[in-house]
């Protein structure tokens, strides 16, 4: 995607930042909003009737996310919650694939102790997919079915590998940040090169096809109109799950 695709109609970033448009929303179906955003330092848990936009220095270490909370399972709002205000707190302080490797390990612990005290939040758990922005380059994670895309020359390529398992309408998932899994967390954590990337839950994901994506990015006249038309499409295609977009810019 050119500059020019989607943005005839923002005032330009300064130079050395982030551009950052992000929603998050309960769907048509759900009665609440299992998903969480972490926009650098910040945080969003909520229905947003709008896009929210803002514009991040990237001279320090930052690291933009989709979490979403288990559904059906005990306090899934809570735990995404939980993953991503870790994440917006501890962001300025991870510098490399290890550092941020270990953040999740400490994050997946955290929450697992969390439902040992608690036995109602027994089972309580997220995913997790973003980018760690660093000057020296960028990093994409996930752990679960959440997914990152670098948008190259109008094109989508998904950078996360998804730990799911596809059975009929619905997706096992294979790995999480908390809940029942058992084992080692392995986050998937690669280094990765782009200026521009979609985050998404899975909400957006399983329900607009990355063809229709791509046209909604190529035809938008800025971010916030395409983030917009990408939640409407989700809502039009039943809007079954919490949709949570991310969509930012390297300037």
């Amino acid at each position: 995607m050119s500059h020019t695709d989607t943005r005839a109609h923002e005032p330009p970033a300064p130079a050395g930042h982030v551009t950052i448009t992000a929603i998050t929303h309960r769907g048509a179906v759900r009665d609440r909003n299992e998903d969480s955003v972490v926009l650098g330092p910040m945080m969003a848990a909520c229905d947003m009737a709008t896009p929210a936009q803002c514009w991040v220095p990237a001279d320090e270490p930052m690291v933009l996310a989709v979490a979403d909370g288990l559904g059906g399972h005990a306090a899934g709002e809570i735990a995404s919650q939980h993953v991503a205000r870790r994440l917006s707190e501890i962001g300025r302080q991870l510098s490399s694939a290890q550092a941020l490797s270990r953040a999740l390990a400490t994050i997946d612990g955290e929450l697992r102790e969390h439902a040992v005290q608690h036995q109602e939040f027994d089972g309580m758990g997220s995913t997790v997919a973003g980018l760690l922005l660093t000057r020296d380059g960028v990093h994409t994670f996930n752990v679960g079915d959440s997914r990152t895309y670098r948008i190259e020359q109008g094109r989508l390529v998904q950078v996360t590998r998804d730990d799911a398992i596809e059975g009929g309408n619905t997706a096992l998932i294979t790995q999480c940040v908390g809940g029942r899994t058992d084992g080692r967390l392995e986050p998937h954590v690669q280094r990765v090169d782009g200026v521009a990337w979609l985050i998404c839950s899975d909400g957006l994901s399983d329900l607009v096809t990355t063809e229709e994506v791509e046209k909604i990015l190529a035809t938008s006249d800025s971010d916030a109109v395409a983030v917009s038309e990408l939640w409407r499409a989700a809502m039009a295609a039943g809007g079954r799950d919490n949709i949570s977009i991310i969509l930012a810019r390297r300037e």
